[in-house]
């Protein structure tokens, strides 16, 4: 009885990771999902309350460097095109073919591009950890093993991250 009830307490956390895939199902998905599963639940088990939070805090925690990249990369394409954005459109519609490409407006062009590769890049990158991640935990869960999510802020404490800090 006792390992069933394990089965079913590693199951659970199971799911708990992979329903953060819900992101791709409607928006807030990754949230709604595995907090609903988790509140219901968290009282069962130290080892479903455990990876309950991790997602949580991990998921937050990957929306939250997304965002913060998002606003940073807008204020820099803000920035760079009131600089000289409005004359670089209309340099564009008076020059012909690569004439454009030498003027005084190639920074802010150049800018607009490195912003998009750079930040573009970084989304990507946090994309492919909250996806690796995600599945690692998921394994983890299974294996019955409590797993700690890397780059997360600790908004909802777990009992072990408490317990770590006192001795």
């Amino acid at each position: 009885m006792e390992n069933t009830l394990q089965n079913n307490h590693r199951n659970l956390a199971t799911c708990l990771h992979l329903l953060s895939f819900g992101k791709w199902l409607f928006p807030l998905g990754n949230f709604i999902l595995p907090i609903l599963l988790w509140m219901v639940n968290s009282k069962k088990s130290d080892f479903v309350d455990h990876h309950g939070k991790q997602v949580i805090n991990f998921q937050l925690s990957m929306t939250l460097y997304s965002i913060a990249l998002a606003v940073i990369a807008a204020i820099i394409l803000v920035v760079a095109f009131a600089s000289g954005g409005i004359e670089f459109l209309e340099g564009l519609d008076r020059m012909d073919g690569d004439e454009w490409m030498h003027g005084e407006h190639m920074g802010i062009f150049a800018t607009m591009i490195g912003v998009g590769i750079l930040f573009g890049g970084a989304l990507l990158l946090i994309g492919i950890v909250d996806l690796v991640y995600t599945i690692r935990g998921a394994m983890q869960a299974n294996d019955g093993v409590l797993f700690k999510y890397p780059l997360t802020i600790p908004f909802l404490s777990t009992k072990t991250e408490s317990n770590n800090t006192t001795t």
